[in-house]
């Protein structure tokens, strides 16, 4: 009851009754998984890139690249429908390095983007 006491307490009270959660509310989305996993060493070129963001992804305004070390694109896809996972089929890659940038929109209006690198090994 000592918990009650405090104004943490009651504050946490009120937000439960208003129907708002109390601890960290997520203020911006982020990149929660991928496959492969980011500075990844792969001994085969990956059928398949994998997001996996702590927000849903806007369609249409959600973005993936495939880039070789150069920075020439070899895939791309634009998300289709508003979701927290981004899939996108990949090209049969050669031994080398390689990067997966990111572009994303979240449901709170903010941009998220960030960029995977991934070797293929020999």
């Amino acid at each position: 009851m000592r918990f009650f006491r405090s104004g943490a307490g009651v504050l946490c009270s009120a937000l439960l009754l208003a129907g708002t959660a109390c601890g960290g509310a997520e203020a911006h989305g982020y990149l929660a998984a991928s496959f492969p996993p980011a500075k990844a060493h792969l001994k085969r070129s990956p059928h398949t890139i994998k997001l996996h963001f702590s927000l849903r992804a806007d369609a249409r305004y959600s973005t993936i690249y495939l880039e070789d070390d150069d920075g020439a694109v070899l895939a791309s896809k634009t998300q289709q429908t508003a979701s927290r996972d981004m899939n996108m089929s990949a090209p049969l890659l050669a031994p080398g390095r390689y990067h997966v940038r990111y572009r994303i929109l979240s449901p709170d209006g903010d941009v998220v983007q960030g960029k995977i690198d991934f070797i293929i090994d020999e």
